[in-house]
Parts: structure tokens; sequence; C-alpha cells
């Protein structure tokens, strides 16, 4: 009974997000509104989409799991989060948005850094497809196995046809839709992880007998921010660290997209105080979850249950503490947590194939618009089978693996060319190029070396932004200046009224 339960739950939420595509394909005539919505978001769409998709099943899967397992200290980890998300709307969403319209209204970040620096080689926008492609199959594949973990914890689905439906779930609204259906579902689903992340950590507390700071009589430093489980003070590499988780929206693709697709300057400080007061209660809840979490949970005698695959703590609380039409409904979040990265990252993969790969873009030139639209959404379908077969090739993967890689990766090879590009004059593509292949490097090597303690644990994202940031200073200074164009272009666009988006 409970299952059928769940499984109207399921149901009636998805067809939510196939009527909100439906509609909304309706309003695509171009590639512009396929992948930009023709520039035309608002400051609520695009703050909740904008936080929302950085969020994956990272955010409602790995970070409480991180709260059970490591307590208190675990705070540092989401002000950095927080902080990262207002950073990146303070300092790239304006110029960005600004600068994209200028540089011949470019769709996607590659474009973007070709025309920004005048490339006729082409390689800083191949470059810059390929690594973002690379990243978002890993990215996928995350998303894929948080939707795995849920449809195995609630109907004992193996994980192999679990990947598949998930993967079906989120490609089929996003086929059909585009990024207008993508950020709308946004907001809905954005919602949605707020509301189940306040009512689940209450209400544990709530019916939970004993006092949930008597753990810090058995696992000492716990409740302590300046403390490990082990009573010893946090370490500067765990603080590289979660620094690291923040600065991964300085590079996110899917995120700095929000920005261009924005629908004036003028909304984005809006947006900017919308998305990150989401990201506060977001991450503050989830934070309380997994603290509360554990001795919810132990004195229950279902601690177990858990304690094999710590990623299950929103699942299995959810599970135990509520009824099933209750539970249905909030564990729901975890589908929007997945969908509302997963669906943005399949979306930006396919628009980057579609208009950066050299041997797709030459085809695609050739089309109208509305075989273009019809061919991104091929390569969408195509990356979200790749992602899959990563997976099958790879075995059992953790989420927190993947998104470290993916997450950190993208941060490496972009944060620092975005911000040298919108902010340094001099820079030139060179540099860009230097940076980026140097930070996915950089972050590759930690990824892969990701369990071993030490300075090697920091995540993938610090290390590379500084060996981005140093290698592409390094060379821009080392070879010849951009062209006068380039450097009057630059000028008009950080010193100009705002330009508005192109028709």
């Amino acid at each position: 009974m409970s299952n059928t339960w769940m499984v109207a739950v399921f149901a009636g939420y998805f067809l939510i997000l196939i009527g909100i595509a439906v509609v909304r394909a309706r309003q695509m005539r171009a590639m512009s509104d396929y992948v930009l919505a023709g520039r035309k978001m608002g400051s609520f769409t695009s703050a909740l989409s904008a936080s929302s998709s950085g969020t994956s099943g990272w955010a409602i899967l790995v970070f409480p799991a991180l709260a059970f397992e490591h307590g208190l200290q675990e705070v540092w980890t989401a002000l950095a989060l927080v902080a990262g998300i207002w950073f990146s709307w303070q300092i790239i969403a304006k110029r960005l948005r600004r600068y994209s319209i200028a540089t011949a209204d470019a769709l996607t970040v590659p474009e973007f850094f070709e025309r920004r620096f005048e490339d006729t080689t082409g390689c800083v926008r191949t470059v810059a497809a390929v690594i973002t492609i690379f990243f978002i199959v890993f990215y996928v594949s995350s998303g894929l196995v948080a939707g795995a973990k849920l449809l195995d914890t609630v109907f004992g689905l193996d994980q192999n046809i679990g990947l598949i439906v998930t993967l079906i779930a989120v490609a089929s609204y996003t086929f059909i839709g585009g990024f207008l259906a993508v950020s709308r579902t946004d907001v809905f689903q954005a919602s949605l992880m707020l509301v189940a992340f306040i009512i689940l950590p209450l209400w544990v507390m709530y019916v939970t007998d004993h006092s949930l700071f008597e753990l810090g009589e058995s696992k000492a430093g716990f409740w302590n921010p300046l403390t490990d489980t082990q009573d010893e003070p946090i370490t500067i590499v765990f603080l590289l660290s979660a620094f690291g988780w923040g600065l991964g929206y300085l590079g996110s693709q899917r995120v700095v997209q929000r920005y261009m697709a924005v629908e004036s300057e003028a909304a984005i400080p809006i947006s900017r105080d919308l998305g990150t007061a989401w990201m506060f209660l977001v991450y503050a809840f989830a934070l309380l979850l997994g603290l509360v979490a554990l001795p919810a949970l132990q004195e229950l005698g279902r601690l177990d249950e858990v304690l094999h695959d710590r990623e299950r703590v929103f699942l299995v609380v959810t599970q135990v503490f509520f009824h099933p039409v209750v539970g249905g409904i909030l564990l729901s979040a975890v589908i929007a947590a997945v969908m509302s990265t997963a669906d943005s990252q399949l979306l930006l993969a396919s628009a980057i194939a579609t208009d950066d790969l050299p041997f797709v873009r030459k085809y695609a030139q050739g089309l109208e618009d509305k075989a273009r639209v019809w061919l991104g959404r091929g390569l969408l379908v195509t990356t979200g089978i790749a992602s899959l077969a990563i997976l099958w090739i790879m075995g059992e993967q953790s989420v927190f693996s993947l998104v470290a890689l993916a997450w950190g990766g993208m941060a490496a090879a972009f944060a620092p060319v975005t911000i040298m590009a919108l902010y340094w004059r001099r820079f030139n593509w060179p540099g860009a190029l230097a940076a980026m292949v140097v930070g996915t490097a950089t972050a590759a090597v930690w990824a892969y070396y990701g369990d071993v303690r030490g300075v090697m644990a920091i995540n993938p994202a610090t290390p590379g932004c500084l060996f981005s940031t140093i290698a592409g200073v390094a060379v821009a200074l080392a070879t010849r200046p951009p062209s006068a164009g380039v450097t009057e272009l630059f000028d008009e666009v950080v010193g100009g009224p705002p330009r508005p988006a192109s028709d």
C-alpha cells in the first residue's frame, strides 16, 4: 500500500513537470529561445533557477550526510556555498550579461570567450566546449546515481533500472520545453526542496524523546563548529576544501547562463538577494537535518539503515518519520534536486555541442531555426546516454565523488577565465586557453586522488583555480596583448550604459 501511495505522488509530480514543459514549448521559435529563453527571465525565476540548478542531489543527499558524519563543522561548507552564490551574482552577472550581448549576442560561454578575445583559430571555443561537456557528463551521472538511490530505497529497484528511469524522467521534459521550461520547473522544484528541508528536521526534533544535544556526551566535538568529531581543531585542509565548494558558483556554466538570460541588469540585485536567501535557508535546514538525524535514528534503533551509505540519510528519515503520502511529497524533493540540476546540465550540453563544437556547428549553421532546436534535442539525449554509459563503465560511484570532480573541475577550468575576461583588459586568448587547460588538469589529478588524506583531500576547485589563475596571467603577459578592437569593446562594455537584449 505504501508503494502505491508513493507511485501516485511521484506520478502526479512528474505530470506537473511535463505540463509546464508543454506549455513553455509553445513559446520556442528559435535556438535563442531554447538556450536562453530569449533573455527574458524575471528576477524571481532567474534567482531560484540559478540557485536550485547549482544544488542538485548533492545538497539533498550528500550535504546532510556530511553533517551526519562530521557534525557542526560542516557549517563552514554551508557558509562557503552561500557566499559563493552571492559573489557569483555580484561580480559576474551584470558584466557577463552586458558583454555577451555586446559580442554579437553570444548564447554560450564558449561562444562568448571566442568573441571576447577575437580568437580566429577557434581553439578557445573548441577547448571550452570539450571541457564543459566532459564535466557535464559526470555531473549528469551524479544526478542519475541520486535518482537510482531514491528508487532503490523506496521501491527496491535495481540500480541499473533506476539509472535508466531517472534519465528518461529528466530528459523527457527538458527535451520538450528547453531553457524556459527548465527555468520554470526549477522555481517549482526549488520551492519543494525548501519546504521539505524545513519540515523534516523540525518534525524529527518534535517527535524525538531525548535531547538532541545529549549526543555530545558520546561523540566529542560533534556540536562544535571549530572541532571535528575527535574534538580536534578543524584543519586548514578542511577550510580550503569548504572554500572550494563555494568557488564552484563562479565557474558553473549552468549557473552563469542564468545571468545571461535575465531580462535586465536592473533585475540582477533582486535576483542575487532572492537566490542567496533561498540558498541560506536550504543549507541551514540541510545542516540541521544531518545533525538531528543521528540521535533520532539511534533512538529508534534504525541507525544501521544509514551507516552503510550515509547519502541515504534524507531518504531513510523521510520513510521512518512520515506517512507514505507525506513521505512521497517530501521524497519528491529528491527528484526536484536531481532534476533541477540534471535538466540544466543536459540542456547546456546540447546547446554547447550544437553551437560550439566545430564539426557540429558547421552542420547546424545550414539548418533553419526549428531544425537546430531538434538537433539540440538529439544531442541532449546523446549526452544523457553518455552519462549512463560512464556509470556502467566505472561501476558503483558515490554522488559525492562525482560532484566533487564535476563541480570542482568546472570551477577550476572556467572561474578564473571568466573573471579575468570580464575584469582584465590585457587578458588574451592564449592566457584563457592556458588557464582552462591547467585548471582542468589540476582538478582531474586532485579528484583522482580525492580519497587520499592531507592536501590531496582538498576540493579540486581550490588548487585548480589557483594554478589556473597563475597559468592564465603568466601566459597572457608572455604573449602579445589583445588587438585594439578587443580593448575598445572592453572599454565600451565596462564603462558604457546597459545594453538592451537583441530582439
